[in-house]
């Protein structure tokens, strides 16, 4: 039964069919091998997105657009140029911590990517910078989006696999920063080797500074309002969903750059993408029914126990289960079909639930940047040139790969990088 899977997932996956009626088609087919009413996956795929907590997918999603267009974006650049802009390789690192901020505040990877990604990439190719470097960096810098809270990845795992969404979040802060950090160093590295980039020397008045300073006040504000609301326990992650779309709303109102027509563009791109996500959960969830049904998860648990014998060997044998997976599908699908079942081998080891929700969000930012299949990777060369191919990349993505690889590995080895804060709170 395994191996007839397996086969038809991946032969119908190397024919370029969706993700969705992959699984969808795979599990009637299993159904009907063993007897059963395709009624249960009409019930199945309802259950799947029939929970109050995932409709903060779309609303997060929203939030993310409506910010990326009504002005947030430069604002919070602006104020990322300021404090790293006159370094080398200055505007490479300013579009790395602008992902990172605009990250905490969209909770999308991919939103991310065309956010900053739009702002910045015609700058950095004024300072001389190569399209394979840029989309390289602008790419991977869109994961942040995914590891910085709120992350619409870490609420899908948080139901999927039963861990607390709340404490995921505050769980991504320390690599969220880490990877941050290593990616800017890298930037650095690369642009004084290669030539890249303007350096800056002139100094940013105190003034200057100031008022940069406070045109991004307000957007810094909105990653404060969702986490603070959602840690103290006043909203749920949906709720501060909601929050973070009304603050949005309004301040594009204020800047006065989100008209009618951008609006309606928000709406239909936001409505779309919450769909396309929302129809693989559904599927998935029939897909992951099928397969317990099947006892299929019981028969990877068991040979996980028989052949990795230390909590240690069973986090590197998921890790490279996943990059693997990662290199063919999208990160959703991945989230849905495995995490129910990688989570309770998990407990069996002894990891702590937090550590080993991390070192899946870890794999999944990999996986997005992982060719042929990784979205931020095709987001960051689409938004770079239309024209632009994942192969176009090379070498720089390598290196990338490589930086995100090493910090998977250290959340793997020193678990305190994501059970720190998350213990701090308790």
């Amino acid at each position: 039964m395994i191996i007839l899977i397996l086969v038809t997932f991946f032969t119908l996956l190397i024919l370029g069919m969706p993700i969705a009626f992959i699984l969808g088609l795979v599990s009637i087919a299993m159904l009907f091998m063993n007897g059963i009413s395709l009624e249960v996956l009409v019930q199945r795929m309802f259950a799947g997105v029939n929970n109050f907590s995932y409709l903060a997918i779309p609303l997060f999603i929203l939030a993310g657009n409506i910010m990326g267009k009504g002005g947030l974006t430069k604002r919070l650049m602006a104020f990322a140029n300021a404090i790293v802009g006159r370094l080398p390789g200055g505007l490479g690192m300013t579009s790395v911590v602008t992902s990172t901020l605009f990250g905490a505040v969209s909770g999308s990877t991919v939103a991310t990517t065309y956010a900053v990604g739009s702002v910045v990439v015609p700058r950095l190719k004024e300072e001389k910078y190569s399209n394979s470097f840029i989309a390289s960096i602008i790419g991977p810098a869109g994961v942040l989006g995914l590891i910085i809270p709120p992350s619409i990845t870490m609420v899908i795992l948080g139901i999927t696999a039963d861990i607390s969404i709340g404490k995921l979040f505050l769980a991504g802060l320390l690599p969220g920063i880490l990877l941050t950090i290593v990616f800017c160093i890298y930037v650095a590295f690369m642009a004084k080797k290669q030539g890249y980039g303007i350096v800056n020397t002139e100094r940013i008045s105190g003034s200057e500074f100031l008022r940069i300073s406070r045109e991004a006040f307000f957007p810094l504000l909105s990653p404060i309002f969702i986490l603070g609301g959602i840690f103290s326990g006043v909203v749920t992650a949906t709720e501060a969903a909601v929050i973070a779309v009304v603050y949005g709303f309004v301040l594009s109102l204020f800047y006065r750059e989100l008209s009618f027509k951008k609006f309606k563009d928000i709406m239909v791109s936001s409505a779309v993408t919450s769909a396309t996500i929302l129809i693989i959960i559904s599927v998935a969830n029939a897909f992951t029914y099928v397969l317990t049904a099947n006892k299929i998860p019981a028969m990877i648990s068991d040979f996980f126990l028989q052949f990795a014998s230390t909590p240690l060997q069973f986090l590197i044998a998921v890790s490279i289960i996943l990059l693997i997976l990662g290199t063919l599908t999208e990160v959703t699908s991945l989230i849905i079909l495995l995490s129910p079942i990688f989570m309770p081998i998990a407990l069996q080891y002894g990891i702590d639930p937090i550590h080993f929700g991390m070192v899946l969000v870890m794999n999944f930012a990999l996986a997005n940047i992982t060719p042929p299949v990784g979205l931020s990777l095709i987001a960051g060369c689409s938004v770079t040139d239309r024209d632009m191919g994942i192969e176009d990349t090379f070498p720089y993505i390598l290196h990338v790969l490589g930086i995100v690889a090493l910090v998977v590995l250290l959340i793997i080895f020193f678990p305190a990088i994501s059970t720190f804060v998350p213990n701090l709170f308790s």
